[in-house]
């Protein structure tokens, strides 16, 4: 498998920094797991941009997650990229999402439609996921799990896996022990973190109690770099990978200083376009 890191970044806009997405290569398959701002563009970037796409997996609704669909649909679309489009797995609600896109953008649909683009052309079949769902692909299995993003009470991870090598991928979450016990072994673990001591020196910086509680209420539905250090140690996964990271703050030597003591094996933190084979 490959993993591409498409966009590691959150709501707040960073050029360095896309929205979050990731898209794996199992074989001639392609999965891209969450779709946030910029994403049709570092596909692009990254050699995809033919969407060479089989499937695209959302691990929530959150609007940072979803909204570079659009784009990615509309250019497969108009570009006649496929006839038919990628399947969209993501949580319940997605179906409701997707129909409702569609027909916020009903007029540039009727104008465009002719004997080169049709309807069918675009719109994805939507496969809605819960706890212990999974598809097999040719020689691989994608799977799904309950994480934990209140007040998101529709939050998963996804774990793809094919020939003893695995990746999976957190979506937003604290710390989690399902996603602990789905993750067991991992050759990768992409997880979403947020600096631990920089939010806190934010939060205590801030001059407006809303301001401080908003910082504080963070803490409760993200998982911190102290706190990830646990995680990755006891999933015993080989490669940690940080990204959505909250905030953009912290280099290496500080999460390595909050995981280091838990976690001892390989670290990486993500930057977008960064590749990995396994």
């Amino acid at each position: 498998m490959k993993l591409t890191l498409l966009g590691t970044g959150s709501p707040a806009p960073n050029v360095q920094r896309r929205g979050p997405g990731q898209i794996i290569e199992a074989g001639d398959d392609h999965i891209l797991v969450d779709c946030g701002a910029g994403t049709l563009h570092r596909l692009v970037e990254a050699g995809y941009g033919t969407l060479p796409l089989t499937a695209i997996a959302f691990t929530h609704l959150h609007s940072d997650h979803v909204t570079g669909i659009m784009d990615v649909l509309w250019a497969g679309w108009i570009q006649r990229r496929w006839t038919t489009p990628p399947v969209v797995y993501g949580p319940p609600g997605t179906q409701h999402f997707i129909d409702h896109l569609v027909l916020a953008m009903d007029y540039d649909i009727r104008v465009r439609l002719g004997p080169v683009l049709r309807r069918e052309n675009l719109v994805p079949t939507v496969v809605e996921v819960e706890e212990d769902w999974n598809v097999e692909g040719v020689d691989w299995r994608l799977s799904a799990f309950r994480v934990e993003h209140m007040p998101v009470d529709q939050a998963f991870g996804f774990r793809i896996d094919q020939d003893g090598a695995s990746v999976v991928i957190s979506g937003d979450t604290k710390e989690s022990e399902n996603l602990v016990s789905h993750s067991q072994d991992a050759s990768i673990l992409v997880h979403e973190v947020f600096w631990s001591k920089g939010l806190q020196q934010i939060a205590d910086a801030a001059t407006e109690p809303e301001e401080r509680a908003r910082f504080e209420l963070l803490k409760t539905y993200h998982t911190g770099s102290i706190e990830l250090g646990r995680v990755a140690r006891d999933a015993n996964t080989k490669h940690l990978v940080l990204s959505h990271l909250l905030r953009a703050q912290g280099d290496r030597s500080s999460f390595a200083e909050d995981i280091g003591p838990n976690y001892g094996g390989k670290m990486t933190v993500g930057e977008d376009l960064m590749t990995f084979e396994v």
